[in-house]
């Protein structure tokens, strides 16, 4: 994945019925802070081994690494998508790397809109797109013929800017 774009996206539980752009906020101001107390943080709470095994319930294929503090990495089988699943105690964040005009591209936003459908149907979680700045709560597969165009036109003016 030498020179390539990685890409993020986000999930989390709100701890109200939608995640909000506050909340947000407060996740990157705060969410590296081990002094904030519970009440004040806007997601739930997870515990990494236990999702990490519903999704290899959904993907037996996926690779799972333990990482630091209890956090796992899920890795898709196949390193030509560059796939990789953080869990950590307040969310997930997917990366895979951003290809530009690929047919990869529709393959990897497919794989992982099945992923954000089923956490968000076993779980609630609602996703953010820091490079789209997009919150979504996984609503339909139409989604990502859309993500795509838009990472299209916006992406590349992003990495040559």
């Amino acid at each position: 994945m030498s020179n390539q774009q990685i890409y993020e996206i986000h999930l989390y539980i709100p701890k109200r019925p939608k995640l909000t752009r506050p909340m947000l906020e407060w996740l990157f101001e705060y969410g590296q802070s081990t002094d904030q107390p519970e009440g004040f943080w806007p997601v739930y709470r997870i515990k990494p081994k236990v999702l990490a095994r519903y999704m290899m319930r959904l993907d037996p294929d996926l690779r799972p690494i333990q990482g630091p503090d209890g956090d796992v990495e899920l890795h898709y089988p196949n390193t030509t998508m560059g796939i990789v699943l953080y869990i950590h105690d307040r969310g997930i964040i997917m990366f895979f790397p951003y290809m530009a005009y690929s047919v990869y591209s529709r393959v990897v936003i497919g794989i992982l809109y099945t992923y954000i459908r089923y956490l968000y149907d076993v779980a609630g979680f609602w996703s953010f797109d820091p490079q789209l700045d997009v919150i979504s709560y996984a609503d339909d597969y139409q989604s990502i013929e859309e993500t795509a165009m838009l990472m299209e036109r916006v992406i590349p003016k992003q990495l040559q800017g």
